[in-house]
């Protein structure tokens, strides 16, 4: 699991990318399955926008129930080559793995990032999550790398992104998923802190390390609000944007794993796209 940045060491990695943005790559290599039965359009053109055409790894996934032999994958498998092989060629990924035809497919997937060692695994949701019969839970109890969970309403054409903040531990895996975004598409990028409405209850100290990048980020544009619905609030702020980057919620330790029911709802109900990223 990736540890998250101290804050030093962020305001060194954001200074470097304000200052000589030719030289700071956020995301070096981009690790997105290729699942048959799926279209995933969106989990590639997350993928595109986050580190550019050449630093996406795919790999080819077939899941094959396990009352069934794997041999009987093999009209499928070649389906899927064709289809890495046409992505290549399209969109210029550098290159793919191997297909894998597998009745553990999580497993799989585990067993290439640790080889590639990817900055990031690209997942979307809900289509792969079906197909490949694992649930977020599953994903990301133990995950290998940082992750983020796409929602298939990604689209090629962005303009704008909104990141909605409440200080949690994967706000800045946001922030920087959004920046290097703003790289390779040239967005505006605008964060939302939202707060709850009683000032007694107003746990905010997660929020200072992040909000001491922010003020060395001029070009973020920010905005505060108090809210005790922070669901309503995203949805009616992110109506001016076409994508919403956020933190999975945190967890209690002896909780069942997941990305928090905000982002659960976010990532189900948005009409816009949606990446909720883990480390």
């Amino acid at each position: 699991m990736r540890k998250i940045l101290r804050h030093s060491s962020w305001s060194e990695l954001l200074g470097g990318y304000v200052k000589n943005p030719l030289k700071s790559r956020l995301f070096k290599k981009v690790l997105v399955p290729i699942v048959h039965g799926c279209e995933q359009t969106s989990a590639i053109t997350a993928a595109r926008s986050i580190a550019g055409e050449d630093h996406i790894v795919l790999m080819g996934l077939v899941y094959i129930p396990e009352e069934e032999s794997l041999s009987s994958a093999a009209v499928y498998v070649q389906e899927v080559r064709q289809t890495l092989k046409g992505l290549s060629d399209v969109n210029h990924v550098h290159r793919w793995t191997e297909v894998y035809a597998t009745h553990q497919p999580w497993d799989e997937i585990v067993k290439v990032t640790e080889k590639e060692k990817p900055d990031l695994l690209i997942l979307e949701y809900p289509c792969q999550f079906e197909s490949l019969k694992i649930t977020p839970t599953e994903v990301l109890t133990h995950p290998p790398c940082d992750i983020a969970i796409v929602n298939s309403h990604i689209s090629d054409d962005l303009h704008s992104a909104l990141i909605p903040i409440r200080g949690g531990p994967y706000a800045e895996l946001a922030l920087r998923t959004a920046l290097a975004i703003k790289r390779f598409r040239k967005i505006e990028v605008a964060s939302l802190h939202m707060v709850p409405t009683d000032p007694a209850i107003a746990q905010d100290a997660a929020f200072r390390g992040i909000e001491h990048v922010l003020k060395n980020l001029p070009e973020v544009k920010k905005q505060s609000v108090a809210t005790d619905n922070p669901a309503e609030m995203i949805f009616e702020s992110s109506r001016q944007f076409d994508l919403i980057v956020m933190g999975a919620s945190a967890r209690p330790a002896d909780e069942v794993t997941s990305i928090g029911p905000l982002a659960e709802r976010i990532m189900r109900e948005s009409q816009c796209g949606v990446i909720v990223v883990k480390t």
